[in-house]
């Protein structure tokens, strides 16, 4: 079990990541807030009262996908970038992952032109 946690998790104990992906939740939840306050006002989907409901359903796939990058970065980045990961690095990730993923978006699909 602990060679398939070294393969999966790299050199980074357990705890670390678990706090890094604290902090990445803290910084995707603050982007999210953020965008709430412009995103779509003038939808009709968009409810007229403040329902936290509402909010996590409309970013589900976004904390979801938010998840699997901030994994990707935390994992591969001493590997492929060279450098060792950091809380603050963590906690801008998760921040930034909706943001990420639209780029890797927009590339995709200007690949495929």
């Amino acid at each position: 079990m602990s060679q398939f946690l070294t393969q999966l998790l790299g050199t980074t104990d357990l705890p670390t990541y678990a706090a890094w992906f604290v902090l990445a939740f803290i910084g995707a939840a603050t982007a999210i807030l953020i965008r709430a306050k412009v995103k779509y006002k003038s939808s009709e989907e968009t409810p007229d009262k403040w329902r936290w409901g509402f909010l996590i359903q409309d970013n589900l796939i976004n904390l979801l996908v938010g998840f699997l990058i901030t994994f990707i970065f935390l994992r591969f980045s001493n590997e492929t970038l060279k450098m060792e990961p950091t809380a603050f690095g963590a906690l801008i990730i998760g921040a930034t992952n909706n943001e990420l993923a639209l780029l890797f978006m927009k590339f995709s699909m200007k690949a495929r032109k």
